[in-house]
């Protein structure tokens, strides 16, 4: 009989291929928002994995991010603005991390659809009910007293397109347990709600998600946090409107450069990371930049990450310092080893390098990946560092485009200021 532990280790291993062999899967890249534009919309916070993240379409508008506004407005007749946290790499133990520049106080609902990662790779009840606990208690104390929280528990495991048989109904189990201690938990918290959550049909030919299914499944979700909005407006009649602050970023090229990304993309850096993952051997190859406590990447052979926080990231050490470092088996380096986000993707081995602005400050970092330990050691270091400088001079020459796009628009006006000009004041 295989142990417990043997058990939960190759559930991992199996979630971790499912990712890699989901990379050529459509999923949105662009700012993971909806905005009415309204003065006093609906603000609502969906934090969650899996679904959430939009496998099978190209942007937000079309996710569930989007459907679910459109879903709540038609019920409340009010304007809605959905913004959304996290990603398919996103773990329950993860959760809190991705929230550290969050402010929860400006929301009226916040969404919970989390777990199902935690329920296909095994996670223990103790474990889970810890950080169910302790995400519940960041959540209820930070947002404003008339905000509603809606926790969705897991759907039906056989749903997936990678679970079938026994895999599926060992899932499925944990996932029944997991749904029992979210109930539990939900019991203790004011403002607090559960809803059972059923998987939508998929539309043939599309098994990972498609609009039409986000447009289904966001009727579901509305049923329940239509009112729940409802009751949020009733208990906050005296509501002030309150802003969401913008980021300022550290170094300023970095804004359109990420926000450029997933638009039209930045296409000597996809040739790059493609290259270095083909010549190097590895699984994922990618290029970063750095920002406050958040890693957003400029390009990346793998589809399911925008940004991740940095605190989660092996990255956080590469930009410390000047060094390439190279990382044979991150389960025996004691900085990595209780990594939620590594546990995820199990990234075994890891070579990285910190990426320069013209000042020779530390901007980003050029890194790959493999999830077989000991995969750092057959990489020719010459080779991956021959790369980095590649991506660190393509990420300086982008910077100097962007620069002089910005001073031919602001010097070609007289008196005015064009479209470019207002949007990189």
């Amino acid at each position: 009989m295989i142990g417990r532990g043997a058990l939960r280790a190759a559930a991992k291993l199996w979630y971790a291929k499912m990712l890699l062999d989901q990379e050529k899967v459509p999923v949105p890249r662009d700012k993971a928002e909806v905005v009415s534009g309204a003065e006093d919309p609906d603000r609502v916070l969906m934090i969650g994995n899996g679904p959430t993240h939009g496998w099978g379409t190209v942007t937000h508008e079309l996710a569930l991010t989007g459907q679910l506004g459109r879903a709540l407005t038609r019920r409340t007749q009010r304007p809605t603005d959905v913004r959304f946290v996290g990603n398919e790499l996103m773990s329950l133990a993860g959760v809190i991390p991705w929230l550290v520049d969050q402010n929860l106080a400006a929301h009226d609902l916040v969404l919970l659809v989390l777990s199902m990662n935690d329920a296909v790779r095994l996670t223990p009840a103790d474990e889970y009910r810890r950080d169910m606990e302790r995400l519940l208690a960041k959540v209820t104390s930070e947002c404003k007293p008339s905000a509603r929280v809606v926790v969705a528990g897991i759907h039906p495991v056989a749903a997936l397109p990678h679970y079938r048989g026994v895999a599926a109904r060992i899932a499925q189990k944990n996932a029944d347990r997991l749904n029992a201690v979210t109930r539990e938990l939900v019991g203790r918290f004011e403002g607090v709600e559960f809803m059972d959550l059923q998987a939508p049909q998929p539309e043939a030919g599309r098994p990972y998600g498609s609009p039409q299914l986000y447009a289904d499944w966001s009727e579901w979700f509305a049923e329940v946090c239509a009112p729940a909005l409802d009751e949020s407006r009733r208990l906050d009649a005296e509501r002030l409107p309150t802003a969401l602050p913008a980021r300022e970023w550290q170094w300023e090229p970095a804004r359109r450069i990420i926000e450029e990304a997933p638009e039209q993309g930045h296409p000597g850096l996809e040739r790059l990371v493609a290259e270095a993952r083909r010549v190097l051997g590895t699984n994922v190859a990618y290029v970063s930049l750095i920002d406050g406590g958040r890693q957003f990447y400029a390009a990346n052979t793998s589809p399911s990450a925008r940004d991740v926080p940095l605190d989660l990231s092996i990255c956080r050490v590469t930009v410390q310092g000047d060094e390439t470092v190279v990382i044979d088996n991150t389960q025996r380096d004691e900085r990595f080893k209780y990594s939620a986000l590594g546990d995820v993707v199990q990234a075994r081995s890891y070579v990285g390098a910190p990426l320069k602005n013209e000042q020779g400050e530390n901007i980003g970092t050029f890194c790959v990946q493999s999830v077989v330990p000991g995969g750092a050691r057959v990489i020719s270091v010459e080779k991956f560092q021959a790369f980095a400088e590649q991506a660190q001079a393509e990420l300086q020459r982008i910077a100097a485009d962007r620069a002089g796009q910005v001073g031919g628009a602001s010097g070609s006006t007289s008196g005015s200021t064009t479209t470019e000009g207002r949007t990189l004041a």
